[in-house]
């Protein structure tokens, strides 16, 4: 029998019909540099790079939305509990098979 391919773990920001446009499957510093491993549009692998200065130059649109940044991030430590609920209940659903 084949052995499935496990789906590396990743955020995943997608278009409103769920195409994914990026995939970010990790996060590290380099330097004074945010440098994110991602995935663009389902095949272009790349290192995505964020400074510092790149959040100043934004910081305004970041102020603007500031309302929308705290009501996304109320409902992230759900869906956490949501997910790890989902894995466990596969975990069992296996270990029955």
């Amino acid at each position: 029998m084949a052995k499935k391919v496990e789906k590396r773990p990743a955020i995943v920001a997608t278009t409103e019909d769920g195409s994914p446009v990026v995939e970010v499957f990790a996060m590290r510093v380099e330097g004074d540099k945010l440098v994110m491993d991602c995935k663009a549009l389902g095949s272009m692998r790349m290192d995505v790079v964020v400074s510092a200065e790149g959040i100043a130059a934004g910081w305004p649109v970041i102020k603007e939305s500031r309302s929308a940044i705290m009501a996304f991030g109320k409902r992230v430590p759900g869906a956490i509990r949501a997910f790890k609920k989902a894995q466990k209940a596969a975990a069992v659903q296996a270990s029955r098979q």
